[in-house]
């Protein structure tokens, strides 16, 4: 698992190319284009006072035909974070390279996360490129590009296309980022594979999205395959849809509730995202948008309801001192991973080797604030879809006499722009 650290959605065009033949014309062998996510820059609004985003957790479109031999061109939308692979079977590559599971070596008071009160979570081989893989493991497994750029596939980095042989084949292309890697900016971005594999039907997915899924099927020569307009016809229509059920569960959602009656009484709730249209959009906003006024007593609980996505709570917004998201279990203590310069890499007594796993946090539910400026986090939590056991989709804080007046504010350290206030009166 990667992070989404992207301060807002910048314009993007597609730089499309085209080539003038002579007659008669020759047939158009250019890769058909799958994309990854989808551009909406009126929902991609990151940047203050707005801080939300919709991620299009789905293929545009989620079928496609090919001959084998074929290439394909994976395109994310800007600033888009997806880590794409292609198998027969779904099932099978996440049984063999899973993303993400409870810290079970031993069950001993270090595997347990302070914030959650459950396991920690361990984030396993595929959140990374993995070349030749097989549904009975192996292949090649590059630790360094947790951060991209993809192993393979992106000519503008002199790359080849990566290749899917079909058969017990599993090739996990990387994290996939709407980046241009020349300059940095965001873009559409380019992915291409080759297909050789013989014809049957296969699948294409997201291993950090669970849901996000598309079907290949390769057919033999002389059988009918995909055109760009059938793609772009089913693309326009899944993007129309998934759009509308997003907007009407964020309308839905964004709302002040609570329980109890008298301020001093009450438990607010917040939605720390929330998933729409069957998984194939993930709101990364803090629901409600607006600050809540609690009173010395009341209380918050912090609900992870999307199923298919990664978030934190963590106080004060902006620290420098709050936790990155994702590092190195050493035990009793965690090295977060830097967005910049060499991961300090440590390994928890006992183990032989190193394990990423998410933010255990700090603070355990039904922590009691105290002080606006107190770092207080609640760690790394995911939804049911990664399939982890035990997990955990809650947390809470408290508030009492002794907690300072003030504006407390949090945001998800795994969504930077994923922000909410507390506001606490004498």
């Amino acid at each position: 698992m990667r992070l989404a650290r992207l301060p807002a959605i910048a314009t993007g065009a597609a730089l499309l190319v085209s080539v003038q033949l002579s007659v008669p014309a020759a047939a158009d062998t250019s890769p058909l284009v799958i994309g990854v996510d989808h551009a909406d820059f009126a929902n991609q609004q990151p940047f203050p006072p707005f801080n939300r985003l919709f991620e299009y957790t789905d293929f545009f479109s989620r079928q496609v035909t090919v001959h084998t031999g074929d290439t394909i061109d994976l395109r994310s939308a800007p600033g888009s974070f997806h880590i794409v692979a292609l198998a027969r079977t779904e099932l099978w590559a996440r049984s063999t390279y899973p993303v993400a599971l409870a810290d079970n070596d031993g069950g001993g008071a270090t595997d347990i996360a302070t914030g959650s009160g459950t396991n920690k979570v361990v984030f396993g081989p595929s959140n990374f490129p993995i070349t030749g893989g097989s549904h009975h493991g192996g292949g090649s497994i590059d630790f360094s590009r947790g951060f991209g750029p993809p192993a393979c596939g992106v000519a503008l980095l002199g790359e080849g296309p990566c290749t899917f042989s079909g058969g017990q084949d599993v090739e996990v292309l990387g994290p996939e980022i709407g980046v241009d890697f020349a300059t940095g900016n965001l873009s559409f971005a380019d992915q291409l594979v080759t297909i050789n594999a013989l014809p049957g039907r296969y699948h294409y997915f997201c291993y950090i999205h669970p849901g996000m899924r598309g079907v290949l099927d390769v057919v033999g020569a002389g059988a009918g395959t995909s055109t760009q307009a059938d793609i772009d016809a089913a693309s326009n229509a899944q993007f129309a849809s998934d759009q509308a059920q997003a907007l009407a569960v964020e309308q839905q959602t964004n709302q002040i509730q609570f329980t109890g009656g008298a301020p001093g009484t009450r438990t607010y709730t917040v939605h720390v995202g929330i998933g729409a249209a069957d998984s194939h959009v993930a709101i990364d906003e803090m629901f409600p948008s607006q600050p809540l006024n609690l009173a010395p007593g009341d209380a918050v609980q912090y609900l992870w309801m999307d199923p298919h996505n990664v978030h934190s709570v963590a106080f004060p917004t902006g620290s420098a001192n709050l936790p990155q998201p994702f590092g190195f279990d050493c035990g009793t203590t965690y090295n977060g991973i830097p967005m910049s310069g060499p991961p300090p890499i440590c390994v928890e007594p006992g183990d032989t080797t190193f394990e990423v796993i998410g933010d255990p946090g700090n603070a355990g539910p039904g922590t009691v604030l105290s002080d606006p400026s107190v770092i207080v986090d609640a760690g790394v939590l995911i939804g049911t879809g990664y399939g982890t056991a035990p997990s955990a989709q809650s947390w809470s804080l408290a508030t009492n006499g002794t907690s300072k007046p003030g504006a407390y504010h949090f945001q998800c350290t795994v969504h930077d722009w994923m922000q909410g206030t507390l506001n606490l009166g004498g």
